[in-house]
C-alpha cells in the first residue's frame, strides 16, 4: 500500500468527544477495506471514485476484480472500450488479481480484437488470476436467428492451456483447441457456451484438470459421446446443443462417478441416451421444445423423457421442469408403471391446472419411497403481483376455493384397485408448495391437492405453503385456518402458511 498511515485501523473515537457533523468515516477505513469494497464494482465505476479526493485517487488501481462489460457500459458504436482496458491495465498496481471478466460483442471485430484479447489474457496469467470469465457475444447471430450460418469465434491462445493459478473458467463463443496436453491443476469449475469442442478435447481437459468439480456444456457441439471417468467431477450440466448440423441424432452420456446431472434446454430432434450413471443422487430435467417441434414431436419427446426417467430410477432427488411435465403428460397410462423409482425427494415446477394435477399424481404413484415433495407453482398469467396490488384496497379477505373435480382425480389414484398406488405416500413426511397465489388458483386445484395429501399421507408431518405475493397476515391466517379444516381429527400434521 502507499502509506502505513492508511493501512492501520483508525483509533476508536473517544466517548467524551462528540463526532463531528459531516465527518468522512469511510475514507478513514484502511486501504485494504476500501479496496475490498471497490472489488465489488465494475471497473468503470471503481475508476470514477478516483475523483473523490487524494485519498481515493489511486485506490482503484489495486482492485483485484477486473470486470469489463462493453455491452452494459459502452455504446455499441463506441471505439473507446479497447483503449480504456489497455490504459487501465497499464496503471493497475496489484501484483495479483482474483478475476478478469470480459463481456463484449466479438463479431466483425476479430482483426483488432484478437491481439488485444491475447494481451489481456497474458496480463491475467502474469497476475495469477484465479477466475477468467470471457463472454464474447455475437449479437448479430442472436438477432438474425440464423443458427446455421458461419460463426466467428475467438481461438483461445495456447499459453492458457498451461495455468497453475486458475480455479474457474467461464467462456462463450470461443474455439477450444489445445495444441497438446492441458495442465489446469487447480481448476474446479469449467463452463463452455456456444462452442465447438471435440471428444478428444474434452478428454484432454479432464485428464489435465485433476480437481475439476463442475463441467457445464451450454449449446455446444462436436461430440456424440460424453464419456467421463474423472474421479473429481461431481456435477455435469448439459444445456441444449447447437443447431444439429453436425454429428448423429443421438448424444450418449456415460459418467459413472458424477453425483449431480442437469439436462436442460433445446435438443431439437437429438435423443439423449444415458449409459453408466451409477453414482447419481441428484438429477434436474428441464427439456425445452423448439417452436417447430411444439406440436408434431410431443409423443417422440415423451418417449425420450421416459427412457431418461427409467435410467435414473435410483436417484434420491429429482427436479422436473414445467415443460418436461407437459411433455410427459403425453405418456400413456401403461408406461408410468415402468417409471417406479426409489427417489426420496421430488421437486416439480408446474402450473396450477387440472391436467397437471394428474401429472403430479402420476409422479407420486411412481415414488413409493418419497419423503419430501416440493411443488413450485409457475403462473402463465404474467406478473401476478400487479393483480394482488390492485386488490389491496379491498376489505374482503382472500376466498379459498376448492376444486371437487381435481380432488376426485386425486382420490382415484389411491384406490385399492390402482396397483401403482399400493405403497404411494407411505413415507411422505414434508410437503412444500412455493409461489401459491390464490388469484391464479381460482378453481382451488392446489387446495384439492393439499386435502388429498392430508388424507392419504399417513406419516405426514408438515405442509408448508409459501405465498410471497399475499402480503396480509390476516388473510394468511384465514387461509391457514381453512386448510386446517381439511385435516382429519386423528392427524397431527402441521399446515403452515407464510
Amino acid at each position: 500500500m502507499r502509506t502505513k498511515r492508511h493501512c492501520r485501523n483508525p483509533p476508536p473515537p473517544s466517548n467524551q468527544t462528540p463526532r463531528r457533523i459531516g465527518e468522512d468515516r469511510i475514507s478513514a477505513l484502511p486501504d485494504a477495506v476500501l479496496i475490498h469494497i471497490l472489488s465489488y464494482l465494475p471497473v468503470i465505476d471503481a475508476v470514477k471514485t478516483g475523483v473523490l479526493s487524494k485519498r481515493w485517487a489511486r485506490l482503484w488501481t489495486w482492485t483485484p476484480n477486473l470486470v469489463f462489460d462493453q455491452l452494459g457500459e459502452w455504446d455499441e458504436k463506441s471505439n473507446n472500450f479497447v483503449p480504456f482496458i489497455d490504459a487501465f491495465l497499464v496503471l493497475h498496481s496489484s501484483p495479483k488479481i482474483q478475476k478478469l471478466a470480459l463481456d463484449l460483442d466479438y463479431k466483425g471485430k476479430r482483426l483488432h480484437l484478437d491481439s488485444s484479447l491475447n494481451k489481456w489474457l497474458h496480463f491475467a496469467t502474469r497476475r495469477a488470476a484465479e477466475e477468467l470469465n470471457l463472454q464474447l457475444s455475437d449479437l448479430g447471430y442472436f438477432h438474425s436467428w440464423d443458427f446455421r450460418g458461419p460463426v466467428e469465434r475467438y481461438l483461445l491462445p495456447s499459453f492458457i492451456y498451461t495455468n497453475n493459478s486458475m480455479k474457474r473458467l467461464d467462456m462463450s463463443f470461443i474455439d477450444v483447441q489445445p495444441p497438446d496436453a492441458v495442465s489446469w491443476p487447480f481448476l474446479q469449475s469449467l463452463s463452455i457456451r456456444s462452442a465447438f469442442i471435440s471428444e478428444s478435447t474434452i478428454q484432454k481437459i479432464l485428464l489435465g484438470s485433476p480437481q475439476l468439480n463442475l463441467l457445464e456444456l451450454n449449446n455446444c457441439e462436436g461430440f456424440d459421446l460424453l464419456h467421463i471417468d474423472s474421479k473429481s467431477l461431481k456435477r455435469l450440466v448439459i444445456h441444449g446443443i447447437w443447431y444439429p448440423t453436425w454429428g448423429t441424432d443421438v448424444l450418449q452420456i456415460s459418467a459413472p462417478n458424477i453425483l449431480s446431472l442437469e439436462i436442460s434446454g433445446h435438443f431439437y430432434k437429438r435423443k439423449v441416451q444415458l449409459l453408466d450413471l451409477s453414482s447419481l443422487v441428484d438429477v434436474i430435467i428441464n427439456l425445452q421444445l423448439w417452436v417447430e417441434d411444439r406440436y408434431c414431436l410431443l409423443v417422440e419427446y415423451s418417449n425420450i423423457l421416459r427412457e431418461i426417467l427409467q435410467k435414473i430410477r435410483h436417484v434420491e432427488k429429482l427436479t422436473v421442469g414445467a415443460t418436461s411435465i407437459k411433455i410427459l403428460s403425453m405418456l400413456k397410462e401403461r408406461f408410468w408403471a415402468s417409471l417406479v423409482s426409489t427417489r426420496k425427494h421430488l421437486i416439480l415446477n408446474v402450473e396450477p391446472t387440472e391436467r397437471n394435477i394428474s401429472d403430479i399424481a402420476c409422479f407420486l404413484q411412481t415414488s413409493p419411497q418419497l419423503e419430501r415433495l416440493q411443488i413450485n407453482m409457475a403462473s402463465s398469467h404474467g406478473n401476478s403481483r400487479k393483480v394482488v396490488e390492485s386488490q389491496k384496497t379491498s376489505s374482503s379477505s382472500l376466498q379459498l376455493q376448492f376444486d371437487p373435480d381435481s380432488y376426485t382425480i386425486l382420490e382415484s389414484c389411491w384406490t385399492p384397485k390402482n396397483r401403482l398406488s399400493k405403497h404411494s405416500l407411505e413415507r411422505l413426511m414434508t410437503v412444500e408448495i412455493v409461489g401459491f397465489n390464490e388469484i391464479h388458483d381460482r378453481n382451488g386445484i392446489v387446495i384439492a391437492l393439499v386435502r388429498s395429501l392430508l388424507k392419504h399421507a399417513k406419516v405426514l408431518e408438515k405442509i408448508s405453503i409459501y405465498a410471497p405475493e399475499i402480503e396480509y397476515n390476516t388473510d394468511k391466517g384465514l387461509v391457514a385456518q381453512k386448510l386446517l379444516t381439511f385435516r382429519r381429527a386423528s392427524r397431527k400434521a402441521l399446515v403452515q402458511f407464510s
